[in-house]
């Protein structure tokens, strides 16, 4: 039973989200492009707002984040976010990110 524990604590723990890299100073949009979707919200701070975009264009819905990775993000790396949403374009994994 102790084993099943542990293993459920290391699965959410990696689910739960990062602190903010920097603790002093505006919450700044940390570098997600190129990285799976599920590293992206780990290196968004929590209580930040983030909204998908299909890169495809095809309008669909990311049920399974391990699925996605980013392609682009805005704003970009290093700009405050200043309470603005993040907005983080994925495609799934095994497809090229548009040119």
């Amino acid at each position: 039973m102790k084993r099943i524990v542990t293993t459920s604590l290391l699965v959410l723990s990696c689910l739960l989200p990062a602190a903010p890299a920097q603790a002093d100073g505006p919450e700044r949009m940390p570098q997600v492009a190129g990285r799976g979707l599920v590293s992206a919200y780990q290196a968004l701070n929590y209580d930040t707002s983030v909204r998908l975009r299909d890169g495809r264009g095809a309008g669909r819905h990311v049920l399974w984040p391990g699925s996605w990775k980013v392609c682009s993000q805005a704003p970009e790396a290093g700009t405050p976010l200043e309470g603005r949403p993040a907005t983080l374009t994925v495609v799934k994994n095994h497809e090229a990110c548009p040119a």
